[in-house]
C-alpha cells in the first residue's frame, strides 16, 4: 500500500519529465508535418504570385491560338496546298537548325509563285522514291566523271600541238586521237546534263491540261532525246525550276556536237579544207559553250546568291568557255597561242569539273547546272522517302580521301588512253603483230580505272568488313602504281619517238 502510494504520487511527475503518453507520441509528427507543408505551400504561393500574370498571359495566349479559324479549307480552294505545305515543311527545318529557310513570304501572291515554291520543296518532294534518288546520284556522278577526264584529253592535246617537231610520228595520236577522245567524253557528260535536266518532271505527274500533284508515285514517261524543247520548258516552268537548267545543258550538249563535228571533218577532209572546217566548227562549239557557261551562271546566282563552291564551279567553267573561244578566233593568225588559250580553257574546265565532284561528295547532286537540287538541307537529316517510309541517311558518299583517289582514276585512265593511241600509230606504221597486242596492254590500265570508277559510284566508302576493306585498299594502291607506270611510259615513248 505504501508502495502504491508513492507511486501514485509520482506518477505525474514521471509523466511530465519523461515519456509522452503514446497517443501524443503519434500525433507530434502528423502536427510537424503539416506545419512544414502549411510553410511550403505558404513559400510557394509567394514565389509564384509575381509570376502569375505571365502564366495567366501564356493561357490566354494558348486560348486564342485555339480560338483561330482553320484556314485549310480556303487554301485549297485557292489551289494552294502544297505550296504551304512546302512552305510549312522548310520553314520548321530551318526553326530545327537547317541552313536554309522557307522562300517568300506566306501569302497567296508568294505562295502560287513557281520559283518559290520550287525552292521550297523538301527531299521528298524531288525524290519521291528511292530509285529518284538513285538515278540522280548515279548521273550527276558520271557528268563530272566524264567531264573531268575530257578536260584533260583537250589539256593535254592542246598544249601539245605546240611541239609538233618535237613529237615527230606521234603529233596525231597525241593531237587529233586524243581531241576524238575528249569530244567523245564531253558528248557524254553533256548528254546526262540533259537528261537530268529533261527528265526533272518525273517527280511531277503532268496530264494534259497542265495539273500537276507531286510525289503521288504515277507512272510518267522518260525522254532519252535532248531536242524535246518544248516538252523541257513546259515541265521545268510547270514545277518552277525555270528554263535556265534546260538551256544550259542544252548549249553544252550542241557545243559538244559542233566540236566533235570539226573534229571529224579534221580527221577526213584534205588539208585545204581542213583548216577552214575545224575553225568554223570550233568557234561555233566555243560559243556554245561560253553561253551555257553565263546561263549556268545565272540560274546559280537566280537560286543561291550567296558566294558559295557552287559559284565557284560556274565562274570556272565561263573561263574555261572563254579560253576556247579566245582560242578558236586566233587559229586564224596564231597557232601557238590558240592551241595555248584552248589549254588553258581546259584547265578551267578540269578545275570546274573538279569542284562538281567535290559538289557530288556534299550530296549536291544539282551539280553548277542545277542548283535548286543543292539546298534540301543537310543529308544528315532527310526527310522519309515515300516509298519505304523508312529514314534514310544519305550521306552515303565518299570522304575527301575517295575523292583524291576518283581524280587519280581519272588521270590514269586519261594517261593509258594516250599510250594506247600512240602503240596503236606504231602498229599502222610497222604493221608488226607484237606491236598491236603491246598497244592493247597499255590500255589495261585504263580499263581497272573504269572499273574502279564505276565500283565507286555504287560503293563511294571504303568496306568495313575484311577481307572487302583490304582488297578495296588494295585496289586503290594498284591503281596508284598503274597510274604512274602508264606516266612514266608515255614519257618514254615521247622520249623513243624518232625510233
Amino acid at each position: 500500500g505504501a508502495a502504491s502510494a508513492h507511486v501514485g504520487r509520482c506518477g505525474p511527475v514521471a509523466t511530465a519529465r519523461g515519456r509522452l503518453p503514446r497517443s501524443a507520441a503519434r500525433a507530434a509528427p502528423v502536427e510537424q508535418a503539416a506545419h512544414g507543408l502549411g510553410g511550403a505551400l505558404a513559400e510557394a504561393r509567394r514565389v509564384a504570385e509575381p509570376h502569375q500574370p505571365a502564366v495567366m498571359g501564356i493561357l490566354q495566349e494558348r486560348q486564342a491560338v485555339e480560338a483561330l479559324p482553320d484556314l485549310a479549307a480556303r487554301i485549297d480552294e485557292l489551289g494552294l496546298t502544297e505550296e504551304y505545305l512546302a512552305f510549312r515543311e522548310r520553314y520548321l527545318a530551318w526553326r530545327k537548325g537547317d541552313k536554309t529557310g522557307a522562300r517568300g513570304e506566306i501569302t497567296a501572291e508568294n505562295l502560287s509563285r513557281r520559283e518559290h515554291f520550287a525552292r521550297n520543296r523538301g527531299f521528298g518532294d524531288w525524290y519521291p522514291d528511292v530509285q529518284e534518288w538513285v538515278w540522280r546520284r548515279t548521273v550527276a556522278y558520271w557528268i563530272a566523271v566524264t567531264f573531268f577526264e575530257g578536260s584533260i584529253f583537250f589539256m593535254i592535246s592542246s598544249f601539245a600541238g605546240n611541239y609538233a617537231a618535237d613529237l615527230g610520228p606521234y603529233l596525231e595520236p597525241m593531237t587529233l586521237y586524243g581531241y576524238c577522245a575528249g569530244t567523245m567524253l564531253f558528248l557524254i557528260s553533256t548528254y546526262f546534263m540533259c537528261l537530268e535536266t529533261l527528265n526533272v518532271c518525273a517527280i511531277v505527274n503532268a496530264d494534259a491540261e497542265g495539273a500537276a500533284s507531286v510525289g503521288d508515285g504515277s507512272e510518267t514517261p522518260f525522254y532519252m532525246c535532248p531536242f524535246r524543247i518544248c516538252t523541257a520548258l513546259r515541265e521545268s516552268q510547270r514545277i518552277g525550276v525555270g528554263p535556265l537548267p534546260y538551256l544550259t545543258s542544252l548549249f553544252y550538249f550542241s557545243g559538244s556536237i559542233a566540236i566533235a563535228f570539226g573534229v571529224i571533218l579534221s580527221a577526213s577532209l584534205p588539208a585545204a579544207a581542213l583548216d577552214e572546217a575545224w575553225r568554223w566548227s570550233f568557234l561555233a562549239g566555243t560559243a556554245s559553250l561560253v553561253l551555257g557557261g553565263v546561263l549556268k551562271y545565272a540560274q546559280h546566282r537566280n537560286v543561291s546568291p550567296s558566294f558559295d563552291i557552287g559559284w565557284c564551279g560556274a565562274v570556272l567553267d565561263i573561263f574555261g568557255g572563254l579560253g576556247f573561244l579566245a582560242g578558236s578566233l586566233l587559229s586564224w593568225w596564231d597557232t601557238t597561242t590558240s592551241q595555248t588559250l584552248v589549254g588553258c580553257g581546259a584547265v578551267m574546265y578540269m578545275a570546274g569539273s573538279s569542284v562538281q565532284i567535290i559538289m557530288w561528295k556534299d550530296e549536291q547532286f544539282g551539280l553548277t547546272f542545277m542548283s535548286v537540287l543543292n539546298s534540301l538541307g543537310d543529308p544528315a537529316k532527310l526527310a522519309t522517302l515515300a516509298s519505304g517510309g523508312e529514314v534514310v541517311d544519305a550521306r552515303a558518299t565518299f570522304s575527301w580521301k575517295g575523292a583524291f583517289f576518283l581524280h587519280v582514276y581519272c588521270i590514269c585512265g586519261t594517261t593509258s588512253t594516250y599510250n594506247f593511241l600512240i602503240g596503236l600509230k606504231r602498229y599502222f606504221d610497222r604493221g608488226s603483230l607484237p606491236l598491236l597486242t603491246l598497244s592493247f596492254t597499255k590500255l589495261l590500265p585504263c580499263l581497272i580505272a573504269h572499273c574502279m570508277l564505276a565500283l565507286t559510284s555504287a560503293q563511294m566508302r571504303t568496306p568495313k568488313a575484311s577481307p572487302f576493306r583490304q582488297l578495296y585498299t588494295l585496289a586503290r594502291a594498284v591503281l596508284v602504281v598503274l597510274m604512274l607506270d602508264a606516266m612514266a611510259t608515255l614519257y618514254e615513248f615521247l622520249q623513243d619517238r624518232t625510233e
